[in-house]
């Protein structure tokens, strides 16, 4: 173990997130729930009518997109290949009603990557009609897609038809930021999680010692509640934890030290960290255990932080969250905060929240007005 934790860092020293945006016009959009009719269009040329017999090119491409969609595909950098596929029949009929969207991307191998994405159709201004915002997912061989079952109404499509289907085209929007990590990361392990081989083993080993009252030679005691530790694994987990112990060494004190600005339960959350590198109550105190973190000097326990606040972010509390990675250092989680901000912009700019980041945090608004203007 490495006393500054460099396993995690090499995953998170890179916070380069990287943009794309991709628009495509699909023809012929069909809104019906059926097979859309013909159009009895009459080729004088060819001396041909549409009809359910011999429909014209148009009604056949209508009628190809209601029954399989339509697929878009895009290059992005490090050779990753996604496609967008829209769907004007939802993909699953407990969903009748809705347009489908479903984003899948392929060649990950071994990468994975942290996207924060946004679906739009655009109106005939090119302005955004209808969006939707994807929190922060992240993305690896096991988990390559993602499938929006209620991107929209097709009623809506149809109220708005003059200016979002015009002559059957739907324009889509679809824009992503996203962050490569290496792969090798092994972020926070919940309770529900099934660990098998070596590694399940060695886990094992390691809780058994963190709960185990043989061998122990050093005690952190927060209130009246003593928690016994071993003093290797504190010093080699965490700088900040070994400047403190080489002090008490040299000074000769007990052996003993007291953590009074965190709640036990947190506390206890960060030694099994110590122990296991994992943190499997980390969605119930994700605030606390940050700021537990960026005391500590833990960076992979903040990178296991930022992975558990990314579940939960929305308009009301991205603001929130926002404040405390920069309190924090929580790089990742405030390059996220801020570009959800931008995408989300309408809804974030009234709340309490974000008067807050603008008369206390000018630096995140600059931050926030540069992605805005594409020059971050």
């Amino acid at each position: 173990m490495d006393s500054k934790d460099s396993h995690d860092n090499r995953n998170i020293k890179n916070t380069v997130i990287k943009r794309a945006s991709f628009i495509r016009t699909i023809e012929n959009f069909p809104i019906s729930w059926e097979f859309p009719p013909t159009c009895s269009f009459h080729d004088f040329n060819a001396g041909k009518r549409c009809g359910y017999g011999q429909a014209c090119q148009k009604c056949r491409e209508r009628e190809l997109t209601a029954k399989n969609g339509h697929t878009s595909k895009f290059e992005m950098n490090h050779n990753v290949k996604c496609s967008l596929g829209i769907y004007p029949n939802c993909i699953n009929s407990g969903n009748n009603g809705y347009v489908s969207l479903c984003l899948e991307f392929t060649e990950l191998n071994r990468m994975e990557i942290m996207a924060l994405c946004k679906f739009s159709i655009l109106n005939v201004d090119g302005k955004d009609e209808f969006k939707s915002v994807l929190g922060v997912e992240k993305f690896n061989a096991h988990k390559s897609s993602y499938c929006l079952q209620r991107f929209i109404k097709r009623d809506d499509l149809r109220e708005k038809k003059s200016i979002v289907l015009p002559d059957d085209r739907l324009t889509v929007c679809f824009e992503i930021f996203y962050l490569f990590c290496d792969g090798e990361y092994i972020s926070g392990v919940s309770e529900t999680t099934h660990i098998v081989g070596p590694f399940n083993r060695f886990l094992n080993d390691m809780c058994g010692m963190l709960n185990s009252s043989e061998f122990y030679d050093y005690i952190i005691k927060v209130g009246e509640s003593e928690i016994r530790v071993h003093k290797c694994i504190l010093a080699s987990r965490s700088e900040v934890l070994r400047e403190m112990l080489k002090n008490k060494s040299t000074k000769h004190e007990s052996d003993v030290i007291e953590i009074n600005d965190f709640p036990l339960e947190v506390v206890k959350e960060m030694i099994n960290y110590l122990y296991t590198g994992t943190s499997p109550r980390i969605d119930e105190v994700a605030i606390e255990m940050l700021e537990i973190a960026e005391k500590y000097k833990l960076e992979g326990l903040k990178f296991i932080t930022t992975e558990s606040l990314f579940k939960s972010l929305n308009v009301e509390n991205v603001c929130y969250y926002l404040e405390k990675s920069e309190l924090c250092s929580a790089e990742i989680l405030k390059e996220f905060c801020i570009r959800y901000i931008y995408l989300n912009a309408d809804e974030v700019v009234k709340s309490e929240n974000w008067k807050r980041i603008v008369n206390s945090y000018p630096l995140l608004v600059d931050r926030i007005f540069k992605v805005t203007a594409g020059i971050d």
